[in-house]
């Protein structure tokens, strides 16, 4: 059983990935892109967000063998997206930028990921 630490732990990521979840279900689903962008590539910052906060946990709790298939899911998830948005009208386009901002938040996610978790494991 886990102690209640690690629990606290996999709950407070949990709640880190639902959240990325939502953000990206927001961004991807919304019939438009809403207001004009308060700041410079703010959409942009929300895909490297979104994509971050949804692989960020599975990075830091997934057994290696597994990660994989997540990184490969989160990529298909970002370019199926974009493929969809450009057939989907209602003001929505597909962007490869888009899905290069998807893929630099995983990539930071799987960059960060794996440094707490080496800090982690040096500790233990």
């Amino acid at each position: 059983m886990p102690s209640r630490n690690t629990a606290a732990l996999w709950c407070i990521l949990g709640v880190i990935s639902g959240l990325g979840m939502a953000i990206a279900a927001w961004l991807l689903i919304a019939p438009t892109p809403g207001p004009p962008p308060t700041i410079p590539f703010q959409d942009k910052i929300f895909h490297v967000l979104a994509f971050g906060c949804l692989t960020g946990p599975a990075v830091l709790v997934l057994p290696p063998r597994y990660l994989w298939f997540w990184l490969a899911h989160m990529a298909a998830l970002g370019g199926g997206i974009e493929l969809v948005q450009g057939r989907m009208g209602q003001g929505r386009t597909a962007d490869p930028l888009d899905f290069l901002a998807d893929l630099v938040g995983i990539g930071l996610a799987v960059l960060i990921g794996r440094y707490i978790r080496r800090i982690a494991v040096s500790r233990a």
